[in-house]
């Protein structure tokens, strides 16, 4: 079985939302690039660097918070993928 890559960065930006980590280090491929550009563009990321480390290319992704002025709170709260390989589901474009 291939590898999952929407899941792997589904997972990983969620866990780190849940961690409150500034940032996530994701590998750069067309999917992930485009999925990433989505999530820029509707303001749950604010920034997004792409990193070269033995020939491999990575994107480093800076989560977006809310800040109060004791801590900080989560921005994503429900990350989860709809169509996955085992269940198709389509709908209308937007």
């Amino acid at each position: 079985m291939g590898k999952d890559t929407i899941a792997h960065i589904i997972t990983s930006i969620r866990n780190a939302d849940m961690n409150r980590k500034g940032t996530v280090r994701i590998g750069s491929t067309n999917i992930t690039e485009s999925i990433v550009k989505i999530l820029l563009r509707e303001g749950f990321i604010e920034n997004v660097r792409k990193h070269r480390e033995n020939n491999q290319y990575f994107l480093i992704l800076t989560l977006r918070h809310r800040r109060n002025k004791k801590e900080s709170y989560k921005t994503i709260l429900n990350l989860k993928r709809i169509s996955r390989s085992g269940l198709r589901i389509y709908s209308n474009s937007q």
